[in-house]
């Protein structure tokens, strides 16, 4: 396993670039897609304290600020620290950004925030049952757990997706859904851009329920949302997931004592 700086050290190389193509819209299946479903999972947040963990360069923490929330995004890379908050003195919401592992929120009282939310973060985030016992140590009783992750039934480290012009006839491919092993992917979001590397843990369906449950939180739901046909039209990268697979998982959990 990466230990915490090679991955920080990782994050840090990607930063730059990986904030431009986000700011230049490359990014389109998120935003088009799993964001706009994941605020409105998110309900009315006006004015809530919310911890935005795994935050990267900021666009989750953003798009919850303009909800009305106070938001503090942290994340393990400086140098995505600095992107987010080079955006936030461009166009103040009101973010305050910390560098900090999310297996370490010690600089966060208990109960100090009403939601924690973290968005395509998960699954590239190492020791998972630290992580969600941080997020109920610093989760207010009554307050909310919100995640999104790659569905890791979908997205193991034996991937392949192979398409043609006929969807009926495209080809999803998973293997090594066990290996329990972290493992190096290299992503791009346009053909016109270079690869990023990425590290990725591919955690389970039930790595996830056990660190949820192990923490002290409840689990109160699942979701696994299907792009509508209006998505579609827009996007038609979305077809293949609206008719054969999963590519998010939506989770959300409660801390009630």
């Amino acid at each position: 396993m990466m230990d915490r700086d090679n991955i920080a050290l990782q994050w840090d190389c990607n930063a730059a670039n990986w904030s431009l193509s986000l700011q230049q819209g490359h990014d389109l299946i998120n935003e088009q897609f799993g964001i706009p479903f994941f605020l409105d999972q998110l309900g009315n947040i006006d004015g809530l304290e919310v911890l935005d963990a795994g935050c990267g360069e900021g666009r989750s923490s953003r798009h919850i600020a303009a909800k009305g929330a106070r938001v503090t995004g942290v994340d393990l890379s400086p140098g995505m620290i600095a992107e987010a908050s080079r955006k936030e003195i461009d166009t103040p919401l009101g973010i305050r950004y910390a560098v900090s592992s999310c297996a370490d929120l010690g600089a966060y009282r208990e109960e100090r925030f009403h939601l924690v939310t973290s968005f395509m973060a998960l699954m590239d985030t190492a020791h998972l049952a630290l992580v969600l016992r941080e997020f109920f140590r610093v989760l207010k009783v009554g307050g909310k757990l919100m995640i999104a992750v790659r569905h890791p039934c979908f997205f193991t480290p034996g991937f392949s997706l192979y398409s043609n012009s006929s969807e009926a006839r495209a080809e999803l491919t998973v293997s090594k859904y066990f290996v329990g092993k972290p493992y190096s992917e290299q992503l791009k979001f346009s053909q016109q851009q270079g690869c990023f590397t990425v590290t990725r843990y591919p955690y389970t369906m039930t790595d996830y329920a056990d660190a949820i449950l192990g923490s002290g939180l409840t689990l109160t739901a699942l979701n696994e949302p299907r792009p509508t046909e209006e998505m579609c039209q827009q996007l038609p990268n979305l077809r293949f997931w609206q008719m054969h697979a999963a590519l998010y998982l939506f989770i959300q959990a409660e801390k009630f004592n």
